[in-house]
């Protein structure tokens, strides 16, 4: 075996691993249907919706009572996440809240943390859209 086939080994067993990193599932990490999120925000005072994407989409069309926390914020630490409340995370596909919950768990391995599985895609009506001026 040469070299060169020893580096290309190497470089793909490192390819399979960043693959493998973004898609494994999140520890102690809850995966909610839209009406989970409903029944737990209707239970529970303790709870907070936390809209990652960036504000722009969060403008055109956001959950009821949801804040906005920008993945990128997230990842640089510029933003404080309630850690006395149940965290419910979304975004348009669920793809980024996935990816901040991996952030935040790191982070924090106590907080409740869960998402809405498929984003607002998975969502059924009942979003806020805020009203543009004309």
């Amino acid at each position: 075996m040469d070299i060169m086939t020893i580096v290309q080994i190497g470089v793909g067993l490192i390819f399979l691993y960043l693959v493998y990193d973004a898609f494994k599932p999140v520890k102690n990490f809850q995966q909610l249907t839209e009406d989970e999120v409903k029944n737990k925000i209707k239970a529970s005072k303790n709870v907070v919706l936390v809209d990652v994407r960036n504000p722009y989409e969060f403008k055109t069309n956001h959950l009821k009572g949801a804040i906005n926390l920008p993945l990128p914020k997230i990842r640089g630490k510029k933003v404080e996440i309630p850690t006395d409340k149940e965290v419910i995370l979304y975004c348009q596909t669920g793809i980024r809240s996935k990816q901040a919950a991996k952030i935040l768990r790191k982070r924090n391995k106590e907080m409740p943390l869960a998402h809405l599985k498929g984003g607002l895609y998975s969502w059924k009506g009942a979003t806020s859209t805020t009203n543009r001026k004309k």
